[in-house]
């Protein structure tokens, strides 16, 4: 009988420290949580970041691109749309470079003088 109490003890502890020992969401860097990663350094580097461009909107052949007036380089839009407002006007344009791809995520556009 006392075997049994103490195999169902040791059980028991075994089970209780193998819970215990799963991660616990804190704000401690060493600390592996269900919630870590999401708002690290790492992670925050690699999201693209909003930036302004001053420049021009031509249409070339079927699609509207920004002439950036400081790096003299173009890039397509992914909002054909709205850019389609602004064609042959200087611009104030808000968005995030996707240099891989040649291409500005557009947050929004405005016509400066």
């Amino acid at each position: 009988m006392r075997k049994i109490v103490l195999t169902v003890a040791t059980v028991v502890l075994l089970y209780a420290i193998a819970v215990g020992a799963a991660p616990v969401a804190t704000d401690h860097p060493s600390v592996i949580s269900p919630t870590a990663g999401q708002d690290t350094p790492a992670v925050r580097d690699r999201r693209p970041e909003i930036r302004v461009f001053l420049g021009t909107i031509t249409k070339t052949g079927n699609q509207f691109v920004f002439s950036d007036a400081v790096s003299k380089s173009s890039y397509q839009l992914d909002d054909q749309e709205t850019a389609s407002r602004f064609d042959g006007k200087k611009v104030k344009l808000t968005g995030t470079l996707d240099a891989s791809n040649n291409i500005i995520r557009v947050q929004s556009i405005e016509a400066t003088a």
